[in-house]
């Protein structure tokens, strides 16, 4: 009798381990970013390993492009995308497209306003 009572608790446990481990899995799979980051990461990461890959007409387009997406699905764009897309106009010598990327971004992350208002004195200074 003692050997049906460990196979019948055993098998409970191992039933109990498959569950929660599939609650836990099934929690991930379903997990949706709350930003939409598009190509943004990938670009970063390639221009670290490979600089000069992707010039900065290359980029705007690619960040406008993610920029359209994210409108177009209504998530939110992620932090960072118009300081940097304001970042690439700069280089490319359009000030007041740089100032207002620089402006979208301050004003849809107030907590990114002491570096955004870093880049746009450095950009004033440029001129």
């Amino acid at each position: 009798m003692s050997s049906n009572k460990n196979i019948k608790h055993s098998n409970k446990v191992s039933f109990a381990i498959v569950f929660f481990s599939l609650f836990i899995l099934s929690g991930c799979a379903t997990k949706k970013s709350t930003f939409y980051w598009g190509e943004y990461e990938n670009m970063l990461y390639g221009m670290y390993i490979e600089p000069g890959s992707a010039d900065s007409t290359t980029q705007i387009s690619t960040l406008v492009t993610d920029i359209q997406k994210a409108e177009a699905q209504n998530i939110p764009i992620a932090p960072g995308i118009h300081a940097h897309l304001g970042y690439m106009y700069a280089l490319e010598g359009n000030v007041a497209q740089s100032k207002a990327e620089f402006m979208t971004e301050k004003s849809l992350f107030p907590e990114s306003a002491i570096l955004i208002d870093g880049m746009m004195n450095r950009l004033e200074g440029a001129k």
